[in-house]
């Protein structure tokens, strides 16, 4: 099984390939508010060096956010155009939880945390243990002094530890399966909403 994943919600643009459960390659890239015009490109090039074609994937997964609402959007978009084009299954999963994964081998309490600009924060707070994740704030735009002063002393971890793991996510089922690709709709934070 050929599985593909792409996220682009924050300034890193990431694509994974796994076969079955096992890692193949990795991109991870930092962009400037470019991902809208280097994602085909990247993912074209991803594909012809694995020596495969969007034909040969068995399922996508895709960032649904929250994060850069562009950066979102592109992600989704491309991963919606594959699925129903090419009749693949698609799944979703938290960007904040793609944020978190490298932690998912740690037990401990953290606070997650993207940032949205004018002093907020997209945020998410979970205890970690071996066998779940517990949610003690799910994902949130919220401003940073509110964050600070509520879950401060939780260790934060941010969209600058870039070292994905796409095998925990599947791991701990932080995963959702887009059984209806037409009503999959990226996760939109902002304020009052």
């Amino acid at each position: 099984m050929l599985r593909l994943f792409l996220n682009t919600s924050n300034k890193y643009l990431y694509l994974c390939l796994m076969k079955d459960n096992d890692i193949v390659n990795e991109v991870l890239m930092e962009g400037n508010n470019n991902h809208s015009e280097k994602l085909i490109d990247v993912l074209e090039e991803f594909l012809n060096n694995n020596k495969i074609t969007v034909d040969d994937l068995d399922e996508l997964y895709v960032g649904r956010g929250p994060g850069s609402y562009t950066g979102v959007r592109i992600a989704c978009t491309v991963a919606k155009v594959l699925a129903y084009a090419k009749g693949i299954k698609l799944f979703s999963f938290s960007s904040l939880d793609l944020i978190l994964s490298n932690e998912l081998k740690n037990p401990g309490i953290y606070q997650v945390v993207m940032d949205a600009r004018r002093g907020n924060s997209f945020a998410k707070v979970v205890k970690v243990n071996e066998q779940d994740i517990e949610v003690l704030l799910d994902e949130t735009f919220i401003e940073n002094e509110v964050l600070t002063n509520q879950y401060g002393e939780y260790k934060v971890i941010n969209v600058e530890d870039t070292k994905y793991h796409v095998d925990l996510l599947l791991k701990y089922n932080l995963i959702k399966e887009e059984k209806d690709v037409h009503a999959f709709v990226p996760t939109y934070l902002r304020s009052g909403v």
